[in-house]
Protein backbone atom coordinates (compact mmCIF):
# COMPACT_ATOMS: atom_id res chain seq x y z
CA UNK A 1 0.00 0.00 0.00
CA UNK A 2 2.66 2.65 1.32
CA UNK A 3 4.57 1.70 -2.41
CA UNK A 4 1.34 2.84 -4.10
CA UNK A 5 0.98 5.34 -2.07
CA UNK A 6 4.33 6.53 -2.81
CA UNK A 7 3.94 6.13 -6.62
CA UNK A 8 1.04 8.38 -6.84
CA UNK A 9 2.66 11.05 -5.17
CA UNK A 10 5.72 10.56 -7.50
CA UNK A 11 3.49 11.03 -10.31
CA UNK A 12 2.33 14.32 -9.31
CA UNK A 13 5.74 16.06 -10.02
CA UNK A 14 5.18 17.90 -13.27
CA UNK A 15 7.73 18.77 -15.99
CA UNK A 16 7.89 22.16 -17.19
CA UNK A 17 9.74 24.86 -19.32
CA UNK A 18 10.30 28.24 -17.51
CA UNK A 19 9.89 31.41 -20.39
CA UNK A 20 11.18 34.83 -18.71
CA UNK A 21 8.67 37.50 -17.63
CA UNK A 22 10.36 39.32 -20.74
CA UNK A 23 8.75 36.43 -23.17
CA UNK A 24 5.39 36.12 -21.12
CA UNK A 25 4.74 40.06 -21.40
CA UNK A 26 6.10 39.95 -25.55
CA UNK A 27 3.33 37.20 -26.00
CA UNK A 28 -0.42 38.19 -26.85
CA UNK A 29 -1.12 35.00 -24.65
CA UNK A 30 1.07 33.88 -22.79
CA UNK A 31 1.45 30.48 -22.24
CA UNK A 32 4.01 27.79 -20.41
CA UNK A 33 4.35 24.48 -21.20
CA UNK A 34 2.93 22.31 -18.28
CA UNK A 35 2.95 18.02 -18.60
CA UNK A 36 3.20 18.70 -22.14
CA UNK A 37 -0.49 20.95 -22.26
CA UNK A 38 -0.34 24.71 -22.56
CA UNK A 39 -0.87 26.23 -19.50
CA UNK A 40 -1.91 29.64 -19.93
CA UNK A 41 -0.55 33.10 -17.74
CA UNK A 42 -2.86 35.86 -16.94
CA UNK A 43 -1.77 39.39 -18.43
CA UNK A 44 -2.58 40.75 -14.65
CA UNK A 45 0.03 38.56 -12.96
CA UNK A 46 2.49 39.31 -15.35
CA UNK A 47 2.26 43.19 -15.15
CA UNK A 48 2.05 42.60 -11.33
CA UNK A 49 5.12 40.56 -11.13
CA UNK A 50 6.67 43.37 -13.55
CA UNK A 51 5.64 45.83 -10.44
CA UNK A 52 7.50 43.75 -8.33
CA UNK A 53 10.97 43.14 -9.76
CA UNK A 54 13.11 44.70 -12.44
CA UNK A 55 14.72 42.00 -13.54
CA UNK A 56 12.68 40.47 -16.82
CA UNK A 57 14.69 37.62 -16.91
CA UNK A 58 12.89 36.34 -14.02
CA UNK A 59 11.59 32.24 -14.43
CA UNK A 60 8.13 31.82 -14.57
CA UNK A 61 6.58 29.94 -13.42
CA UNK A 62 7.65 30.24 -9.68
CA UNK A 63 7.75 26.96 -8.34
CA UNK A 64 6.48 26.32 -4.63
CA UNK A 65 8.39 23.43 -3.02
CA UNK A 66 6.24 20.98 -1.12
CA UNK A 67 9.53 18.71 0.33
CA UNK A 68 7.95 15.87 2.53
CA UNK A 69 11.05 15.97 4.72
CA UNK A 70 9.98 19.57 5.94
CA UNK A 71 7.30 20.16 8.73
CA UNK A 72 3.46 19.50 6.95
CA UNK A 73 2.41 23.14 5.51
CA UNK A 74 5.36 24.34 4.87
CA UNK A 75 6.40 25.32 1.27
CA UNK A 76 9.69 26.04 -0.09
CA UNK A 77 10.69 29.18 -2.02
CA UNK A 78 14.12 29.07 -3.94
CA UNK A 79 15.87 31.83 -6.00
CA UNK A 80 17.02 35.10 -5.03
CA UNK A 81 14.33 36.93 -6.85
CA UNK A 82 11.73 34.72 -6.72
CA UNK A 83 12.58 34.96 -2.50
CA UNK A 84 12.10 39.07 -2.86
CA UNK A 85 9.10 38.98 -5.11
CA UNK A 86 7.58 36.28 -2.23
CA UNK A 87 8.20 38.33 0.43
CA UNK A 88 6.97 41.79 -1.03
CA UNK A 89 3.68 40.26 -1.29
CA UNK A 90 3.55 38.64 1.86
CA UNK A 91 4.40 42.57 3.17
CA UNK A 92 7.90 40.95 4.54
CA UNK A 93 10.80 42.86 5.63
CA UNK A 94 13.31 42.78 3.10
CA UNK A 95 16.95 43.28 3.78
CA UNK A 96 18.57 45.02 0.48
CA UNK A 97 21.94 43.71 1.19
CA UNK A 98 20.76 39.93 1.74
CA UNK A 99 22.03 37.09 -0.25
CA UNK A 100 18.99 34.77 0.89
CA UNK A 101 18.26 32.42 -2.01
CA UNK A 102 15.71 30.31 -0.21
CA UNK A 103 12.42 31.23 1.71
CA UNK A 104 10.32 28.91 3.87
CA UNK A 105 6.45 30.11 3.96
CA UNK A 106 3.25 28.37 5.66
CA UNK A 107 -0.58 27.21 4.70
CA UNK A 108 -1.92 30.92 5.34
CA UNK A 109 0.87 32.63 3.48
CA UNK A 110 0.88 29.93 0.69
CA UNK A 111 -2.91 30.99 0.41
CA UNK A 112 -1.95 34.71 -0.35
CA UNK A 113 0.51 33.62 -2.83
CA UNK A 114 -1.71 31.90 -4.43
CA UNK A 115 -4.18 34.19 -4.79
CA UNK A 116 -1.94 37.14 -6.11
CA UNK A 117 -0.26 34.47 -8.23
CA UNK A 118 -2.42 31.50 -9.41
CA UNK A 119 -1.33 31.09 -12.82
CA UNK A 120 2.57 32.16 -12.46
CA UNK A 121 3.17 29.86 -9.65
CA UNK A 122 2.98 26.10 -9.53
CA UNK A 123 3.37 23.46 -6.85
CA UNK A 124 6.38 20.89 -7.07
CA UNK A 125 6.26 17.68 -4.90
CA UNK A 126 9.56 16.68 -3.38
CA UNK A 127 9.84 13.48 -2.23
CA UNK A 128 12.46 10.60 -2.30
CA UNK A 129 13.54 7.89 -4.37
CA UNK A 130 10.84 5.29 -5.67
CA UNK A 131 10.81 2.34 -3.56
CA UNK A 132 10.36 -0.87 -5.36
Amino acid sequence: MDREIYRFLHSLNINFRKKTLRELLEEEKPYVVINGKRHRIKKRELNLLKGLTDNLDLRIPIVLEIDASLESGTVKISGREEVKIISKILGREINPFSEENSLYIYKPEVRIVRRHLPTTTVYLFKIGPVIE
